[in-house]
């Protein structure tokens, strides 16, 4: 593979066209207990799958949110623009996710700014599965500029806190961030999530401007030492984009 791999991506360049070049190198190593070089990888390859196919079931995309997760401090540094971790295709519009789930997996995936590769027919997909796909707020998470690759960081009691760096840059060196909570229980009512904004490390002191990037609630001007409350329905996902404000 170590031969093979740069060889395609060699004959590839040379055609002069602009190809994406997506690689299963990693994922081959790591089945077989080999530790991979992504640094080397990533001189080859756009973008490379290092786990298991996802199938059409929340019990899918769920393992494969685990498996990010859980080697974040691995997988994280090794992305940036032009050179991708991909955790699989979109199962949004397909058979196996309510439409619940299918937000979730939309935002998860524009949090770990992976590729966003559609699996649904888009001849009978229906409108409201066609509109987390075309979510233009979401796609500029995902596509945005900096290509830092977000992460989860905080887990207790079923909800997750997953967050991104973004752009726009202020005061020198505080990022505005995409933050998507997740509620992993499975059914009951929705869950009431409140936490402060220094709490998930957003520090900057002029405050953040958040809006809600599924329905577009606003939140106003929040200060680090400000709460956000949010209602997240079973396996269900709020995300937001926190908008650094210069001091």
């Amino acid at each position: 593979m170590s031969k093979g791999y740069p060889e395609m991506g060699h004959y590839l360049n040379a055609t002069g066209r602009p190809i994406v070049y997506s690689c299963s190198w990693p994922a081959y190593l790591v089945f077989n207990n080999i530790a991979p070089n992504y640094s080397e990888i990533a001189k080859s390859c756009n973008l490379w799958r290092n786990y298991d196919d996802i199938d059409d079931m929340w019990d899918s995309v769920t393992d494969i949110m685990d498996y990010y997760a859980n080697n974040s401090d691995v997988l994280v540094p090794n992305a940036g623009p032009g050179h991708w971790n991909d955790p699989d295709m979109l199962i949004i519009g397909d058979f196996g996710l309510s439409l619940d789930q299918s937000k979730v997996q939309m935002a998860i995936w524009c949090i770990m700014a992976s590729p966003l590769l559609i699996s649904a027919d888009l001849r009978s997909i229906s409108d409201e599965h066609k509109s987390i796909l075309q979510n233009k707020e979401l796609i500029a998470v995902n596509q945005d500029a900096a290509g830092i690759q977000g992460k989860r960081i905080y887990k207790e009691n079923n909800i997750e806190v997953w967050s991104r760096p973004i752009l726009p840059i202020v005061n020198e060196d505080h990022y505005s961030y995409a933050v998507a909570i997740l509620n992993r229980v499975q059914g009951g009512s929705e869950s009431i999530v409140s936490f402060k904004l220094s709490d998930i490390g957003l520090a900057n002191k002029g405050g953040y401007k958040v809006v809600d990037l599924y329905d577009g609630t606003n939140y106003g001007l929040l200060k680090p030492t400000e709460n956000i409350t949010v209602s997240v329905n079973p396996v269900g996902v709020v995300i937001v984009r926190a908008i650094a404000i210069c001091n």
